[in-house]
């Protein structure tokens, strides 16, 4: 047996030595052991959890991310992604035989909720180069153009280029709904009969019945002819809320697309033009009743209101060469960006010869910047008085090329 096969001889003073040091040695091995959990303790608060978080908010963000992107790429399904109109409100107009409009709607959205202006057609209005007009008057004397800034500068909403439905249409758009459930708050009587037509409550009405409640004269005011109007399309859109109805209106009549998507939000408010009675028997004429008309306006079309720093300034158009139609065309331009054209004329005798845009107070001076720079030509001034009719008057010259034609 070699020396590194046999076992070391522990005498009594080395076991005892050992058995005095064990104390020592465990405190020792306990304490290290208590620095290592002290150490994975800071590591996992100064580097875990700082790598956790940053983890999370990465994780967070793709969510949003994602979800932003479902939104703006589904057009079905969630709150988020309900059915859409344009960026601005509809305008929808029915022009009948005579060439004059007997029903016009300004359609428009807010949240889930949806919004329908009706325009009485025997409202007078200020048409720019044609003076006082009623608005049915609009479509006869001018072309789609005119009838929107006529609209715009009449209500300060800013509702697209008009869609024109004549009577085929009408029955068109109407036709894959029909028959359906009206319910008339009283009898109507139209204003070629002796005897009520239909009778007033809930009553089931076919395509060609309720085309002619929503575009015929009626016995008694046109405001009452439009609470009939109300009750044709409140029963129009419950049935345009049926997917199918909906799909085959539109492709039948894609113009009817506003209306159907109107339909399908969770609630839609009508209100109808605040207007007040000028007329004479048999002539009936309303007026806009002015003091009331941002207020329907702010709630129906709370994004879609025009005006520069929350008001309508009041513009004046004079034609200062004599070129027919120059007003509308400028009007064309100045409406949309916040203008209320009040008046149109022309300088006498003309001969002006350049556009001017002038404003009267030093408050309206912005205003006045942003029109001389929508017409694109002339210069701006300063008057001295100022006038009670106008915060604005441009005055156009022959430097002024219209854009787009006049009828």
């Amino acid at each position: 047996m070699t020396e590194s096969d046999t076992e070391p001889d522990v005498g009594p003073d080395v076991e005892q030595a050992s058995t005095q040091n064990a104390p020592s040695t465990g405190r020792r091995q306990a304490g290290r052991e208590r620095r290592a959990r002290e150490r994975e303790r800071r590591r996992f608060w100064l580097i875990v959890m700082p790598l956790i978080a940053i983890a999370l908010c990465i994780a967070v963000a793709i969510g949003f991310v994602l979800r932003g992107s479902s939104e703006t790429t589904n057009d079905v399904g969630s709150k988020s992604r309900l059915p859409a109109l344009a960026t601005e409100p509809a305008l929808i107009a029915h022009v009948g035989a005579s060439s004059e409009a007997d029903l016009i709607l300004v359609l428009g959205r807010f949240g889930d909720s949806g919004s329908i202006l009706m325009l009485p057609a025997s409202t007078q209005v200020e048409v720019p180069s044609l003076g006082i007009q009623t608005l049915a008057q609009v479509p006869s004397v001018g072309d789609d153009a005119l009838l929107q800034t006529t609209v715009q500068n009449l209500t300060g909403v800013n509702a697209g280029a008009p869609s024109i439905v004549d009577d085929a249409t009408l029955l068109a758009a109407i036709t894959p709904a029909a028959p359906f459930d009206v319910d008339l708050r009283s009898a109507v009587r139209f204003a070629a009969d002796t005897r009520d037509a239909f009778p007033g409550g809930l009553q089931r009405l076919a395509a060609a019945e309720i085309a002619r409640l929503m575009t015929e004269a009626q016995v008694g005011s046109e405001v009452d002819r439009l609470v009939t109007v109300q009750a044709v399309l409140e029963g129009w859109m419950k049935r345009l809320k049926n997917p199918e109805v909906a799909r085959a209106t539109i492709a039948a009549v894609p113009i009817a697309s506003p209306i159907s998507r109107v339909a399908g939000l969770n609630q839609a408010s009508f209100d109808t033009l605040p207007v007040d009675s000028i007329g004479t028997s048999g002539d009936e004429r309303l007026s806009v009743r002015s003091s009331a008309l941002p207020g329907v306006v702010k709630r129906l079309f709370p994004d879609a209101r025009l005006g520069i720093g929350g008001k309508r300034p009041r513009i004046e158009i004079l034609n200062g060469v004599g070129t027919v139609g120059l007003a509308q065309a400028v009007a064309r331009l100045v409406v949309p960006i916040g203008g209320d054209v009040r008046l149109s004329g022309n300088v006498p005798d003309f001969g002006v010869t350049e556009t001017q845009v002038i404003y009267y107070r030093d408050a309206d001076r912005r205003a006045a910047e942003k029109f001389l720079k929508a017409v694109g030509v002339g210069s701006l001034r300063r008057a001295d008085r100022a006038i009670g009719i106008a915060d604005v008057t441009i005055i156009v010259g022959p430097d002024f090329n219209p854009k787009g034609s006049t009828k």
